[in-house]
């Protein structure tokens, strides 16, 4: 359908839906996704519309998780209606601010930001056991088609490396390896984008999260590791420790894993691993399909997320040294 004709049906399903004939629509800047979002103004009120095109999105599973989230009260984005043959949903509004709009420079304020995102993501994985045999598993194939966006879209179409000399690099292998190595962890309730951008905070403070359709039954260390070595920011290694004990330690206390804190450690680095190399494969597939440049911008943070861990693991080697030969930083 024509763009024009689209979002005038979209804003005539508004007005209808919120029963205002003088409901003002604004753009909001969209995401990684197809998707686009509007903020609808009605008089005292606001709500979010999402325009999600229903032959490229799962539009279904958004509206299952959600209300999973909102029968485990978790604060997160509701679905008042929607049209799913449309792609049309009308949502709550968390408000305008993320947690990455914050000035999350200033030691304090940060520290509060992410004590409340942890507690949040732990409520998510206690409260989330009673829903997460309805997810979609966070299977093999997944996890390591994920890992070759990272060959596809920023190896080969970025760098413009040919494939023979990637089939050197034994990066298969690893990909393999990080897989097995994800599903032998607890499996939880996972996001699966739980990061700064997706942490909406409210005008009292409070957080509520979005962006949460691709949620998966998956690694118990997989939303933690997108929230703590985020590639939109960058905590320090002390933060990240102590973070990493504290939920560790939070766990334990639960019986939701029984492991070593160093097998736990081991476990966050290498999911880690898979995550930033999905990222900067997704990043550069949003350039190079989608004509989205900006993701390129987080892909340095991303790669030197890589570096470290790769050089901390000696099966790992082989990626340390193919992105300290491809891209230096």
């Amino acid at each position: 359908m024509n763009p024009d004709k689209r979002y005038q049906l979209l804003k005539s399903w508004v007005r209808k839906s919120v029963n205002s004939s003088g409901a003002s629509i604004e753009p909001i800047n969209s995401d990684a996704s197809f998707r686009k979002f509007f903020r609808v103004f009605d008089g005292g009120s606001s709500y979010v519309v999402m325009d999600s095109p229903p032959d490229k999105e799962d539009n279904q599973q958004f509206l299952l998780t959600s209300g999973f989230l909102e029968k485990m009260r978790i604060p997160a984005t509701r679905v008042i209606k929607h049209d799913l043959s449309k792609g049309f949903l009308l949502l709550n509004d968390l408000g305008p601010t993320t947690m990455l709009d914050q000035n999350l420079s200033d030691q304090i304020k940060r520290q509060e930001f992410y004590k409340q995102a942890i507690e949040l993501l732990l409520s998510i994985q206690r409260n989330g056991i009673s829903f997460q045999n309805q997810l979609p598993v966070y299977d093999f194939d997944l996890l390591y088609n994920e890992m070759n966006l990272f060959l596809d879209w920023y190896c080969i179409k970025e760098l413009g490396i040919n494939y023979k000399s990637l089939k050197k690099s034994y990066l298969e292998d690893i990909f393999k390896d990080l897989s097995n190595r994800a599903l032998k962890q607890k499996q939880v309730f996972v996001h699966r984008d739980y990061h700064s951008r997706n942490i909406v905070v409210s005008n009292l403070g409070g957080i509520g999260i979005v962006d949460f359709q691709d949620a998966v039954l998956g690694p118990v260390t997989y939303d933690l590791v997108s929230l703590l070595r985020d590639c939109y920011f960058e905590l320090s290694q002390n933060e990240i420790k102590h973070w990493l004990e504290l939920v560790y330690q939070q766990l334990i206390k639960e019986e939701m894993i029984n492991i070593t804190f160093k097998e736990f450690e081991t476990d966050f680095d290498l999911m880690g691993c898979q995550r930033h190399l999905k990222a900067i494969g997704i990043f550069s597939r949003l350039k190079h399909r989608d004509g989205k440049l900006n993701y390129m911008n987080d892909i340095p943070r991303t790669i030197h997320y890589l570096k470290i861990i790769s050089n901390k693991y000696n099966f790992l080697k082989p990626l340390h040294n193919f992105i300290n030969e491809v891209h230096s930083i």
